[in-house]
């Protein structure tokens, strides 16, 4: 194989892997300071929730395929059900 074609292949590979894994800003929420990161294999959401006027809900949590194209109150049903 000539060296042109190594590094278009090379290339081509490194452009998939970083669609399919690098996470992208998709949305803040005005419920505390919910953020919301999302790549095409899974979505990070850092949950920043008033839950009463002295408490707030913080934490970190991923949801790989096929949760990741869930909406945020789906997922923040599921975060509830997990254990608040």
């Amino acid at each position: 194989m000539k060296k042109k074609t190594k590094i278009i292949i090379v290339s081509l590979v490194l452009l998939i892997i970083a669609v399919l894994f690098v996470p992208v800003p998709t949305g803040a929420y005005k419920d505390g300071g919910t953020r919301t990161y999302t790549a095409l294999t899974y979505k990070v959401v850092r949950w920043k929730v008033l839950v009463d006027a002295e408490n707030t809900y913080e934490k970190t949590s991923v949801f790989w395929y096929p949760d990741n194209f869930k909406s945020y109150e789906e997922l923040w049903d599921k975060e509830k059900e997990g254990g608040l």
